[in-house]
């Protein structure tokens, strides 16, 4: 997660009706794709987690001091966000967030105080719809996600997923109305009425994370076939990238040309590696045997227990 200090706009961002209903002139370049974008939301944590985390610590901070300036409550700013963690002191409650799910990240920042949070999609380990206690209507819809405060792909690894994680929730305005930067079917009911702003940013967020897996270690990509006899003793080899089976012989993998045929075939042209005269190959039963025709016949007219005579016999 990295800290940013730059309010997003909207011009930064391909709208999603506009990236589905036109071809992209490339696929691997241009800008992000603005999934979903809902202002003024609020976001819960823990304080516990806020150590955990230098940029969601600076966004809380940030958010927080604002709050002691304009002589509003630390816990959200109003009334309603106090509510919500009336009963569980722990929790911090954060107004006044604007959420944007692209295509490339997930952001999250307050206009207000200036500062929000850039989130990497493999940070993400587990999103889910949760439902909130609030006091008038008795509960909010909020989109719970847990977040690695380490990077899955550092070094080392992430040990204890549980230990390591943030749990925050973000709810969106009740009365938000549903994004226009969606057209995906799963966005709109059987009826064809809109989602609810938490159904619909829980949609795009894993439409988001489906186009960044988890990446994917080297003990992994072998499978365990590091462990394997064979493959220590130099009689396997693993594949290449697309499943196929390993070059079968060298130069197989690239163009053999006119500079470095020397490297692949002799003097003689044979392959280098390869035995040309066949010498140590086996051969069959009764290799090297010459045998003219007449007594390959005889032969098989005997071992059928038949001559000429009794043949004349059965055809007569």
């Amino acid at each position: 997660m990295e800290i940013i200090t730059e309010a997003p706009e909207v011009t930064s961002f391909v709208p999603l009706i506009e990236h589905q209903s036109t071809t992209p002139a490339s696929f691997y370049s241009g800008p992000p794709v603005l999934h979903y974008h809902s202002q003024r939301c609020k976001l819960i944590l823990l304080e516990s987690d806020m150590s955990k985390s230098a940029a969601v610590q600076r966004l809380a901070q940030a958010s927080e001091k604002l709050n002691t300036l304009n002589g509003e409550s630390a816990n959200g700013g109003d009334v309603e966000a106090q509510s919500l963690v009336e009963e569980i002191s722990v929790q911090r409650i954060i107004s006044d967030i604007d959420v944007w799910v692209t295509s490339e990240k997930l952001l999250l920042y307050s206009p207000s105080s200036e500062v929000g949070i850039s989130i990497p999609y493999p940070t993400i380990s587990l999103h889910a719809i949760q439902s909130v206690p609030a006091p008038s209507a008795g509960e909010h819809q909020g989109l719970y996600m847990q977040l690695l405060s380490q990077s899955p792909d550092a070094e080392g690894g992430v040990e204890d997923e549980e230990e390591d994680s943030i749990s925050l929730t973000i709810i969106p305005q009740n009365d938000a109305p549903p994004p226009p930067t969606t057209t995906d079917p799963d966005s709109t009911t059987g009826d064809h009425t809109p989602q609810p702003p938490t159904v619909a940013m829980f949609t795009a967020l894993s439409n988001c994370s489906n186009l960044h897996p988890d990446p994917v270690n080297d003990e992994q990509e072998l499978g365990g076939l590091q462990e394997s006899a064979l493959f220590q003793a130099g009689m396997i080899a693993p594949g290449n990238a697309s499943g196929d089976l390993p070059p079968p012989m060298p130069g197989s993998g690239g163009w053999i040309t006119a500079e470095n045929m020397g490297e692949y075939f002799d003097e003689e042209g044979n392959l280098i590696g390869e035995d040309p005269a066949g010498e140590n190959a086996t051969l069959g039963v009764g290799a090297g045997s010459v045998r003219p025709r007449e007594d390959d016949e005889d032969e098989a007219a005997h071992e059928n227990g038949m001559t000429d005579e009794t043949k004349w016999r059965r055809t007569g």
